[in-house]
């Protein structure tokens, strides 16, 4: 007999910024941010989304998940975010086909479920540096347990296509990754490393590696993570980024403080304007009630000095490395 099992999240946020000849996005999926488009925007931090969990048969799981957030289009179609089988080997080895999240980094099945963190949006420095998210493949996953102790080594090959913010398929083939997570008391320590071939885009090859470490001892929550980008036509290296995140929270009872510091730098780049950026983020999350809460967050973006960093729809005037200040509220659920 099966059982079916529903959750549901979802975020109403509300952003705005220092700047209008420039728009702050959290990732370069959004065609619209806050600043020149809109000084208060809803859409850079709200969505909604459904999952639901099947147990079809012993060992065998069925799990969609649907979101509609703000898309390359600037519509709020819903999307497939997740849909697979997962069948369960042995105790502690499945295998997944279908649409599968990629574990890239340490907050990847969580960053959309807003819920589940302490700011509004992870870092967009690191976060930003992959758009690609999920794969149409399988992946096969092994998790070891001894006392405290449980660690988890999965790989991943398939593909995915992305429509961009121009109307672009973006197809992405060969997709693979190797991920590894272990965890023991309080500590989480992840390490990822993917690789792509994207066919319509020059340079079409892809590599992409992160690392990160997190402590939760129930009142702190400590947070370090790196992630590196590289892009090559197979014989030489046309651009490498980095990016790194330091962040911090302690939970007050209902209150919980928050603080990080984000930076993106270029280590190579043969052609065009270089991607340099700093965030100092700092905010509150209040948790109003049982599976609710309510956050407040600021952040303070400086490009470098020779760049526009991450910001989009930049207009005449606008100076590089020019600090902007955005600040966003946003109410949250999980059920």
């Amino acid at each position: 007999m099966s059982r079916w099992h529903w959750n549901s999240f979802g975020t109403l946020g509300l952003a705005h910024s220092s700047e209008d000849r420039a728009d702050f996005v959290f990732d370069n999926l959004q065609p619209k941010g806050t600043g020149f488009n809109r000084r208060w925007n809803p859409d850079l931090d709200s969505r909604l989304g459904v999952q639901l969990n099947a147990d079809l048969l012993p060992g065998l799981e069925a799990v969609v998940q649907v979101v509609s957030e703000q898309r390359p289009d600037n519509s709020y179609t819903p999307f497939l975010n997740w849909a697979n089988l997962r069948y369960e080997i042995l105790p502690d080895l499945r295998i997944r086909a279908g649409r599968v999240a990629m574990a890239s980094f340490m907050a990847s099945s969580s960053r959309k479920v807003g819920y589940s963190n302490p700011w509004i949006r992870p870092s967009a420095e690191v976060y930003r540096l992959l758009a690609l998210t999920n794969s149409d493949g399988v992946d096969i996953e092994y998790r070891l347990r001894t006392g405290e102790f449980t660690h988890t080594l999965s790989a991943l090959y398939g593909k995915k296509t992305v429509i961009n913010t121009r109307d672009q398929h973006v197809h992405n083939t060969d997709v693979w990754g190797v991920y590894d997570t272990s965890e023991f008391g309080p500590w989480t320590v992840h390490i990822a490393h993917q690789q792509k071939h994207t066919d319509n885009q020059n340079p079409p090859l892809g590599k992409f590696w992160s690392a990160g470490v997190s402590y939760d001892s129930g009142l702190w929550l400590l947070n370090a993570e790196w992630v590196r980008a590289e892009n090559y036509d197979g014989r030489r290296v046309l651009a490498v980024r980095e990016a790194c995140n330091l962040a911090a929270a302690y939970r007050m009872d209902l209150l919980t403080p928050f603080i990080s510091l984000s930076q993106l730098r270029p280590l190579t780049v043969v052609s065009g304007t270089p991607v340099s950026q700093t965030t100092v983020a700092t905010g509150v999350r209040w948790d109003i009630r049982k599976n609710w809460d309510l956050k407040l967050q600021w952040d303070h973006v400086r490009p470098g000095n020779d760049s526009f960093g991450t910001l989009q729809a930049i207009q005449p005037g606008f100076p590089k490395g020019k600090p902007v200040n955005v600040v966003a509220v946003a109410l949250d659920f999980a059920y």
